[in-house]
């Protein structure tokens, strides 16, 4: 196999965690960024407040950057390799075995880092948020935070039990996307 296919592997793994991890931060962060751009409109209607665009221009300029990343990883190993790709010698390990390790690594992660905060801020969200009456401003502080966690704890159990057809969507996407060497 050669080192390009492992980076090849590293770089789209590196990119589903980017992607995971930022849609988590937008779920916490989203509330607060709302609520921002509403203080500034109502402190000064006509003085050049913040846009929500503006506000969440760093965590959709990430997406970009995941997605990018992403469709560039074979370009990316190529140029990381260059000059050095040598074939790596495994005595029964295959692309396949590697994208499955990969997807079951990467879905652990996920799942280990998100309990601690899946508890905290569950119990935050059951014990403090929920009892308030729905007229309260207070209500809901905590509820975001709880969906973003619980989206990566979801993102954890997917990669992990779905690590057999992640791995042959991509090989087969791969397969696809390569061009045939010429004779």
């Amino acid at each position: 196999m050669p080192l390009k296919s492992l980076v090849v592997i590293a770089l789209r793994l590196f990119a589903i965690y980017l992607l995971v991890e930022n849609l988590a931060e937008l779920f916490i962060y989203l509330p607060t960024m709302i609520s921002m751009v509403v203080e500034a409109v109502q402190l000064s209607p006509g003085a050049g407040s913040p846009s929500l665009f503006s506000v969440m221009l760093a965590p959709i300029g990430m997406l970009a950057v995941t997605v990018i990343f992403w469709f560039l990883a074979s370009r990316l190993s190529s140029a990381i390799t260059k000059g050095h790709d040598t074939q790596l010698t495994f005595t029964s390990l295959t692309r396949e075995d590697l994208y499955r390790f990969a997807f079951v690594f990467l879905g652990l992660y996920f799942v280990l880092s998100s309990i601690y905060s899946i508890l905290q801020t569950g119990y935050q969200f059951f014990a403090f948020d929920f009892p308030q009456p729905s007229d309260n401003p207070q209500k809901g502080r905590y509820l975001w935070p709880f969906l973003g966690h619980l989206f990566t704890l979801i993102a954890g159990f997917v990669c992990f039990f779905g690590a057999g057809n992640w791995t042959n969507k991509l090989i087969s996407l791969e397969s696809k996307t390569q061009v045939p060497p010429n004779p």
